[in-house]
């Protein structure tokens, strides 16, 4: 099973001080790391089917202080597509 994979931004971290990683991880299904400095978005790693591409290039390209929102950014319950798209 060939899985998707989809690398944004800076998405390795470097060069970026004083951030913070949001992961979830689905085995065999998806992994998703969003790297935060300042409560926005600088990079991503995406893998598998996420449907979480387009929202993170908006968010990154934007630069949007996501502030309390940044916390829900990987929570399951929440689509965040219906406020960044």
């Amino acid at each position: 099973m060939a899985l998707q994979v989809v690398l944004l931004g800076v998405f390795n971290g470097q060069g970026l001080a004083e951030c913070r990683a949001l992961v979830r991880v689905n085995p065999g299904q998806e992994y998703i790391k969003l790297l935060l400095c300042d409560e926005r978005l600088k990079g991503a790693v995406l893998i598998g089917d996420t449907d979480l591409e387009e929202t993170c290039e908006n968010l990154l390209l934007d630069q949007l202080n996501l502030g309390p929102l940044a916390d829900h950014l990987l929570d399951p319950e929440v689509d965040i597509e219906d406020f960044f798209d």
